[in-house]
């Protein structure tokens, strides 16, 4: 088994933080959503100003949803901090190897878990990590810039030879 990358990682609130923040603000799809709501309020909001009809269901909806969208991603971030907390610690380090074959990953704790490339959906890129999504909607995670073999543009060139698609930019 020859290793062809090598990660580290420690899992921590930061990495919560931008974690959640490619699922909840992040995507195509998502922004179109997000700024047609907005258009859509922001209409409405001229309509009230100008004494025109306008849809109240609107103006109750578009502001809700968005307290709804921002309590879930802290939500979501305390959660994943508190679930390491409770079943690991305080700190989990996590290594993974890469080779031609499958991504094998260690935790501190010494759990280790295996993947094969054809249960790999795709990959989302973020500033700092490289999210690898399985069919099975677990997410694998490599920080750019903690590379102990290879270099995360080898990794990104591995994975598009391995015929997963990779969505975002770094």
């Amino acid at each position: 088994m020859e290793v062809l990358f090598k990660n580290s990682h420690t899992r921590n609130k930061e990495l919560a933080k931008e974690f959640y923040r490619a699922f909840f603000f992040r995507g195509k799809l998502l922004w179109g959503v997000y700024v047609l709501m907005a258009i859509s309020f922001l209409v409405n909001i001229v309509f009230v100003l100008i004494g025109e009809d306008y849809n109240i269901g609107v103006l109750i909806f578009v502001p809700l949803f968005i307290a709804f969208l921002v309590f879930s991603y802290f939500s979501q971030v305390k959660s994943m901090i508190r679930r390491d907390a409770e079943i690991y610690g305080k700190r989990v380090d996590v290594e993974t190897v890469v080779t031609e074959s499958f991504i094998q990953i260690t935790a501190s704790t010494g759990e280790v878990g295996k993947i094969e490339y054809d249960k790999i959906k795709d990959a989302i890129q973020t500033k700092n990590m490289i999210l690898l999504r399985s069919k099975a909607k677990l997410v694998y995670i490599f920080r750019k810039d903690t590379f102990e073999i290879g270099t995360k543009e080898d990794f990104i060139a591995f994975l598009k030879i391995k015929g997963i698609k990779i969505k975002g930019r770094g």
